[in-house]
C-alpha cells in the first residue's frame, strides 16, 4: 500500500506543472515550467526517493506518444546528471539508453535537442566510461545533425561531436575516424556558419577532430582523399590560417 502511494506521489511530482496563465508569453511559460521541474527534482533526490521508480516513470514518459511529456524527461535526465552525477554514473546503462533514445526521436526537434544536450553533459560526468555501442548510436545520429537547418540543433551537434572524438579512445578509433572524414565538407562549411556560435563551436570541433584527419603517405599518386586535403589545405589556408598553422605544429599535415 505504501509502494502504490509512493509510486502516485513520484508520478504526480514528475508531471505536474504548475497553473501558469496562457496569456504570458510561450518562452516565459517555459522558463517557468523548467524552473519548477529543476526544483521538484531537487526535492526528489533530497528525501532519497528510489530511483528505480523514478527511472521507471522516466522511461514511460520517454516514450509518451505526447511529444511535451517526452521532452520533459529528456530535461529531468538533464536535471538528474547536474543535481546526482553519482546516481548518473551507478544507473548510466539506463539513462544513455533512454537519452538515445529521445536523440532518435521520429517527430519532435526539441527532444532531440534536449536529448544532445543532456548528452554533453552526462559523457561529461562519466568521462566517456562504458560507453558501449551507445558511442555509435550516438555518433551516427549526431553527424546527421551538423547540417540541420535549426541553429540552436546544430550548435548542440558540433558541441557533441567534438566531445566524442575526446572519448572515442582505441576501441572506437577506426569507427570514428571513417566518421570525421564523411563529416570533412561539413566541419569546412561550418566554419564560415552564418550563426557565429556555431561558427566557433565548429571550429572548436574541427580541433578535436584534428588527430582523425591525418593523412596516409603511402600513396605515390593522388587519390581521391588525396584531393579532399589538397581542398582542406586551400580552405583552411585562406579562412582559418590559425587552424592550419595548429595541423602543422601537431603533425597532422
Amino acid at each position: 500500500m505504501r509502494s502504490c502511494s509512493m509510486d502516485q506521489r513520484q508520478r504526480r511530482i514528475l508531471g505536474q506543472t504548475l497553473s501558469i496563465p496562457t496569456s504570458q508569453p510561450k518562452q516565459k511559460r517555459t522558463s517557468m515550467i523548467s524552473f519548477f521541474s529543476k526544483v521538484s527534482w531537487k526535492l526528489r533526490f533530497q528525501k532519497r526517493e528510489p530511483l528505480k521508480n523514478v527511472f521507471f516513470i522516466l522511461a514511460e514518459r520517454a516514450r509518451d506518444p505526447n511529444a511535451k511529456k517526452r521532452h520533459m524527461a529528456m530535461r529531468n535526465l538533464g536535471t538528474m546528471a547536474y543535481e546526482a552525477p553519482d546516481k548518473v554514473r551507478k544507473y548510466k546503462k539506463i539513462v544513455l539508453d533512454l537519452l538515445v533514445y529521445g536523440l532518435y526521436d521520429p517527430v519532435n526537434l526539441e527532444v532531440i535537442h534536449e536529448s544532445m544536450k543532456t548528452l554533453t553533459v552526462v559523457l561529461g560526468k562519466i568521462q566517456g566510461k562504458g560507453l558501449g555501442s551507445f558511442f555509435i548510436d550516438i555518433t551516427l545520429q549526431t553527424r546527421t545533425l551538423l547540417d540541420d537547418e535549426n541553429d540552436s540543433l546544430r550548435y548542440s551537434a558540433f558541441v557533441l561531436f567534438g566531445q566524442l572524438a575526446a572519448f572515442a579512445g582505441r576501441k572506437w578509433k577506426k569507427f570514428f575516424t571513417s566518421q570525421v572524414k564523411q563529416t570533412q565538407d561539413s566541419l569546412l562549411i561550418h566554419l564560415q556558419d552564418r550563426n557565429p556560435q556555431v561558427a566557433k563551436a565548429c571550429k572548436t570541433t574541427f580541433r578535436a577532430c584534428s588527430p582523425y584527419l591525418k593523412l596516409k603517405k603511402e600513396y605515390s599518386f593522388q587519390s581521391e582523399e588525396d584531393q579532399r586535403n589538397t581542398k582542406l589545405y586551400r580552405q583552411l589556408s585562406h579562412y582559418h590560417p590559425e587552424i592550419l598553422q595548429f595541423f602543422y605544429a601537431n603533425k597532422i599535415l
